[in-house]
């Protein structure tokens, strides 16, 4: 990411709170800065992500992570202690830390187009990686006016399967025939992914596992009502 043009470094300050701009700050001052904070929200996305996977690959072990106690767990998931202390470390809730982890061991680095926000990989990260490449270079290649695709129509497109054009992402909902139930399962089974990420699995008690199962069984009552 290019750095502020000096021009407008001694008009702002930027703080842990905020950012503070003079009066004397331009319209074209104003817009120029604009993109450079979308490159910086996405290479922090990314950068605490391929952090965090690192300290889960290099620091399992009860030696590796002095004063922890080291959790076992399939490799590719990233350990409650790792979560832990990364909580203390970066003042991020573990929502954000695992969403960022996620996406990041999902979506590998050659993977990853610089002319994305990061939005368009997290758009991705449930696919295998040659459909992620797919929509990837189509998202480059399909917007208009030299933009990508929006990361809206991205995901719908993946939901359905093509590329939506413009008339089908405003087409009246009524016309649109019957529910679909593709988007339901797949925020189901994003959860579901999230959870097990984040240790869940490991760390929650049996009454807790039941109770979770109880609230599931919906599930199955749908799929045997299904003739």
């Amino acid at each position: 990411m290019k750095p502020v043009p000096a021009s407008i470094q001694n008009k702002i300050e930027i703080t842990r709170t905020g950012l503070r701009m003079q009066d004397g700050l331009s319209f074209e001052e104003w817009q120029a800065m604009a993109p450079r904070f979308g490159a910086a929200m996405s290479s922090a996305a990314f950068v605490i992500g391929d952090w965090l996977v690192y300290g889960e690959d290099h620091f399992r072990s009860p030696s590796a992570l002095p004063g922890l106690e080291s959790q076992a767990g399939p490799r590719g998931r990233v350990s409650s202690e790792i979560y832990d202390e990364a909580l203390r470390l970066t003042g991020l809730d573990r929502s954000t830390l695992l969403t960022y982890a996620y996406v990041a061991r999902r979506v590998p680095a050659p993977l990853r187009n610089e002319q994305l926000s990061w939005e368009h990989h997290k758009a991705v990260a449930k696919l295998e990686p040659e459909d992620q490449e797919h929509w990837l270079d189509l998202a480059l290649e399909s917007g208009e006016g030299g933009a990508p695709v929006s990361t809206r129509r991205l995901r719908k497109s993946i939901t359905i399967g093509h590329l939506l054009t413009p008339d089908e992402m405003t087409a009246d909902v009524a016309d649109r025939g019957q529910p679909n139930h593709i988007p339901f399962i797949n925020r189901l089974w994003s959860w579901w992914t999230q959870m097990k990420e984040s240790g869940w699995n490991t760390r929650a008690t049996p009454e807790q596992k039941e109770t979770l199962k109880r609230d599931l069984g919906v599930v199955l009552k749908i799929i045997r009502e299904i003739d």
